[in-house]
């Protein structure tokens, strides 16, 4: 999970961490670091074209989420670029020119300010939350935020104006008690930490003595009493805010369910595929030995042919092996990334306060679902067979040995009839088989006998079920006795080489 609790630019855990409009996370003091004075002609720019596509109405979706962005968020003091995350306005509505700039390092999505820059951005007490109970049961010591050095000092305290982590050479040089800096309180970290998030718990960011109780399903935000009576939520569809979380964190727990089934299987397919390296290694010695009895059978002439072959085979076997090692190596990646996902997910539903929740819930929701939905065949699938569908044609013996070499792949076994999957009913008729383990086989070709001493009559070609489970062949419209399944071949697929004589 730590891959989830590190700042992205930093690398450091989570210190009084922000959140960005486009939902990635950045220490405070890294997103004070980061901003940059904005070119006032794109940022004005950029509030034209948003404002002109709210007034022209040329997208009726765009139109109202920009509409909704100024009235919801019209004292926040940030703007986004990039819709629906949009955040544009002044305390009377209307466009100014923005002071500071920040690009997220995540995904290069840029963000305005007013001259409080990042400070505007919300704290992201879910995120603290965790990062504080992993650090206690780790036993994780806090690092200073402005070491210049790595690796950075432990941190000794923690500035709760600044909101910044000092060792104590970095306090001395960075934050000397003197000055406007003197009244400045210095806590233990931890401690100021659980100050900082405990004294936002379930406030309102305009109202600060009010208690967010119902939430904007339109803004997305907690609101409290008096916001309620604010026009800017008039006429939006408002909840109340434990119902709002309990239903989110329904829906989380829900795709976290689906998820960890995935990440399961995907654990069990780990283990087969490491098993199938054994199995490359265990099938090339008797695939070697057979290789090796069919070339001594042609004496002296077939030698040099011979050692050729064996190590043609080998060079297939380091090529199987590596793929398997490689699709070993991505799915584990994939699945050390679910699990930290996972686990984030989880500790976030433990989180007890549930404006907090919300301010990340519907975005957890969507990266649980969109990572269930981009799981891609290769993670259930292993790239390479464990077995060398190659054989030896020793009929050619001496005259051919100069153009000795493998057949590429071997016929593939009979499939094998389901017996209770097969029925007869009425005028319908169904055929149910499944191919041998281990096998690859590209699609079957049945064929029927009309009792005629006639041809077969061949069906069309039915493709290999992808799942590999079994596939089924049904007729209908046949009437008892007029047809039987009589014979049938399953097939494979090979390239020919176009230079071959």
């Amino acid at each position: 999970m730590e891959e989830e609790l590190r700042c992205p630019s930093c690398k450091q855990f989570f210190n009084n961490p922000v959140l960005l409009p486009c939902y990635h996370a950045l220490c405070l003091s890294c997103a004070v670091l980061l901003q940059q004075p904005a070119q006032n002609n794109a940022a004005s720019t950029s509030s034209s074209e948003n404002a002109e596509s709210v007034a022209s109405g040329s997208s009726g979706d765009y139109q109202e989420s920009d509409k909704l962005s100024i009235l919801s968020e019209a004292d926040s003091g940030v703007v986004c670029t990039s819709r629906p995350n949009s955040y544009v306005g002044t305390p009377n509505g209307l466009l100014f020119p923005t002071a500071l700039s920040l690009t997220c390092p995540v995904c290069q999505k840029l963000v305005y300010f007013d001259e409080n820059g990042a400070h505007n951005l919300p704290k992201y007490r879910v995120m603290q939350a965790i990062v504080d109970r992993y650090s206690e049961l780790k036993n994780l010591t806090l690092k200073c935020q402005m070491c210049e050095t790595e690796p950075a000092k432990e941190a000794t305290v923690m500035c709760e104006q600044c909101e910044v982590l000092y060792c104590e050479d970095c306090r001395e040089s960075c934050h000397p008690a003197r000055g406007p800096l003197a009244k400045h309180v210095l806590s233990e970290p931890k401690r100021c930490s659980a100050i900082t998030v405990r004294s936002q718990d379930g406030k309102c960011i305009d109202h600060a003595e009010e208690t967010l109780n119902m939430y904007c399903l339109v803004c997305k935000i907690g609101v409290c009493a008096l916001c309620l009576m604010d026009s800017r939520h008039a006429s939006h569809d408002v909840q109340a805010l434990a119902i709002m979380c309990k239903a989110q964190k329904t829906e989380l727990s829900h795709n976290l369910q689906q998820l960890s089934e995935r990440a399961r299987s995907t654990t069990e397919f780990i283990q087969r595929l490491k098993g199938m390296s054994d199995k490359v290694n265990e099938n090339c010695e008797e695939f070697e030995a057979v290789v090796s009895a069919q070339c001594d059978t042609l004496i002296e002439a077939i030698h040099h042919r011979r050692s050729q072959l064996l190590e043609c085979i080998r060079q297939d076997k380091e090529l199987r092996v590596r793929a398997l090692k490689e699709q070993v190596a991505t799915c584990t990646s994939r699945l050390q990334q679910t699990t930290a996902l996972l686990q984030f997910c989880i500790e976030a539903l433990k989180e007890t306060d549930s404006s907090a929740f919300l301010q990340v819930g519907s975005m957890l929701i969507s990266r649980v679902a969109n990572t269930d939905h981009s799981w891609h065949k290769e993670w259930t699938a292993p790239r390479v067979s464990p077995h060398f569908d190659l054989t030896l044609d020793d009929k050619s013996v001496l005259r051919a040995i100069d153009q000795l070499n493998f057949i590429q792949m071997k016929p593939p076994t009979a499939p094998t009839i389901i017996p209770e999957e097969c029925s007869a009913e009425n005028n319908s008729v169904t055929v149910a088989w499944q191919p041998p383990a281990q096998s690859h086989i590209e699609g079957y070709v049945l064929e029927l006998d009309d009792g005629n001493g006639g041809d077969f009559r061949r069906l069309p070609f039915l493709p290999r079920d992808p799942n590999g489970v079994k596939n089924q062949w049904a007729c209908r419209g046949c009437n008892f006795g007029d047809a039987s399944y009589r014979t049938g071949s399953a097939f494979g697929r090979i390239t020919v080489d176009m230079h071959l004589r």
